[in-house]
């Protein structure tokens, strides 16, 4: 089953994203976005065993399952 995740880079690596990203696409994540202003790189892995692979790529701060965010319909009773 697919698994959302935001990987967080170390601060000394912030410029070096793209170098982490490729780190974190060997380890098996299908990287889908780099947000260099904020140091997140977000994708998804198939296999939840290569998440803890994915912590021990060189300049990965953090790595958290990514929250899934709805918003109700416009005719909703609750806004």
């Amino acid at each position: 089953m697919k698994k959302d995740l935001l990987v967080s880079v170390k601060d000394g690596y912030m410029d070096r994203l793209s170098e982490v990203a490729k780190g974190l696409e060997n380890a098996g994540i299908n990287v889908e976005q780099k947000l260099g202003a904020s140091g997140i790189i977000s994708g998804s892995v198939d296999d939840t065993e290569k998440v803890e692979l994915l912590r021990e790529v060189k300049g990965v701060s953090h790595v958290e399952k990514a929250q899934e965010v709805t918003i109700p319909p416009p005719d909703s009773p609750i806004q």
